[in-house]
């Protein structure tokens, strides 16, 4: 019965998350991500892929710039004359569909960027759950180890008086020792995954708290991926050019210009006028026709397997995902009885009727449950990550949550 007096340390145990201060600065998941803009380094580093591609649509659309010429001949006999002449080649045949190809490349390219931008995101989303989780696992823990030194101290205080042998106290602070060592690896974690999410948010204040987030549900996915966009741009870009290939008939350069003859005293002047045209005889764009097929053949091929491949993951993502999801809240909703079961294996301590061995047992397995439903949790938002990824497009960003300490559960 002298154990008694550990009762009082249930109230202990189970309100000090509720008399917890709220920290002095917290940051969600959607303030993090707000700093991936345009203007965000990141994103400007890949935007080289779209300047080369509108780059091509304005040299494909610039007409060819006229030559002028002057020319004077002056031999040794009576005869001098004097040339100016003025050629421009007129457009290509294949000049439109050259533009359109031009076009539908850039437009694939704007496809590919808005990949891009989305794996930039994710891996702030994935900087930023590993921070979130790492803080929760460190503040559990924190919160744990205290508990279990507080219950050694008093059991410390209890031998000192000569009630106890000692060896509850004892065994008690090798538990809390054991704690305060993943205590100092969970915080080294924090540090590391703070420098991390500071590469990406430069302004995080150094009190700065994240939240973690939560599980929401999935829905199907809609729309094309981009991949598939840029795919099937590709493959309008590859018919565009191989209609143009097919336009091997040039049109003629035109020559214009004054010819001036001067014969001894006199002089004769007048317009010149004419044309060069390039016969298509032999070369009728042979290659760059058996080019343009074969690129539209692959084009064809590639568009299909992506669809093919975007469906498959996303089928795939959505059920993992979903199943983690679903186990994620079971967990994490049977973690809510350890407390009950803390206070009863805490009373049964007090009046003697279990001994430290016991009650460390129970202690270690509430601890273990809830690192687990915590693992599980973090495995579930990875889980998320990669239905976005497969999906193509940002999903609504799931609210973010307070990390939520089962009663004792560190």
């Amino acid at each position: 019965m002298h154990r008694l007096v550990v009762a009082g340390l249930i109230p202990v145990l189970f309100t000090a998350i509720a008399g917890a201060q709220p920290p002095p600065s917290v940051i969600t998941e959607a303030e993090f991500l707000s700093a991936l803009d345009e203007a965000h380094p990141a994103v400007l580093a890949r935007q080289r892929q779209v300047a080369d591609a509108e780059a091509e649509i304005v040299a494909a659309s610039t007409l060819a710039n006229p030559q002028l010429g002057v020319v004077r001949e002056d031999p040794s006999g009576p005869v001098a004359q004097w040339d100016v002449l003025l050629s421009w080649e007129l457009p290509r045949p294949s000049r439109g569909p050259e533009i359109h190809a031009a076009q539908r490349e850039a437009v694939a390219a704007e496809a590919r960027l808005s990949e891009d931008v989305l794996e930039l995101r994710l891996t702030m989303r994935r900087i930023y759950a590993e921070w979130a989780v790492s803080t929760t696992r460190s503040e559990r823990l924190a919160a744990q180890a205290n508990r279990v030194t507080e219950l050694a101290d008093r059991e410390r205080s209890r031998a000192e008086k000569g009630e106890t042998s000692g060896l509850e106290a004892h065994q008690l602070n090798l538990a809390a020792a054991g704690l305060r060592a993943r205590l100092a690896l969970a915080e080294a974690d924090v540090m590391a995954s703070r420098a991390a999410a500071r590469a990406w948010r430069a302004d995080i204040d150094d009190d700065a708290t994240p939240v973690l987030p939560a599980l929401h549900p999935a829905t199907d996915p809609v729309g094309n991926h981009p991949r598939e966009e840029a795919a099937l741009a590709e493959l309008e870009a590859a018919e565009l050019a191989n209609k143009g290939a097919g336009r091997y008939v040039l049109l003629p350069d035109l020559v214009g210009g004054w010819q001036r003859q001067e014969v001894g005293a006199e002089s004769f002047e007048g317009p010149v006028l004419g044309l060069a045209w390039a016969v298509p005889v032999f070369a009728r764009n042979q290659a760059q026709r058996a080019q343009a097929d074969a690129r539209v053949l692959a084009a064809e091929a590639e568009l299909e397997m992506t669809r093919r491949e975007v469906e498959a993951n996303r089928a795939g993502a959505l059920a993992a995902y979903r199943h983690l999801a679903k186990a994620a809240a079971e967990a994490t909703a049977s973690v809510g009885a350890n407390e009950r079961m803390l206070a009863g294996a805490v009373a049964a301590f007090g009046h003697g009727e279990a001994d430290v061995t016991d009650l460390l047992t129970m202690l270690s397995l509430a601890f273990n449950s809830d690192m687990t439903a915590l693992d599980l949790h973090a495995t579930a938002l990875a889980a998320h990550r990669e239905l976005e990824r497969v999906t193509g497009q940002p999903q609504e960003s799931p609210q973010s949550t307070q990390p939520t300490s089962q009663g004792a559960v560190p």
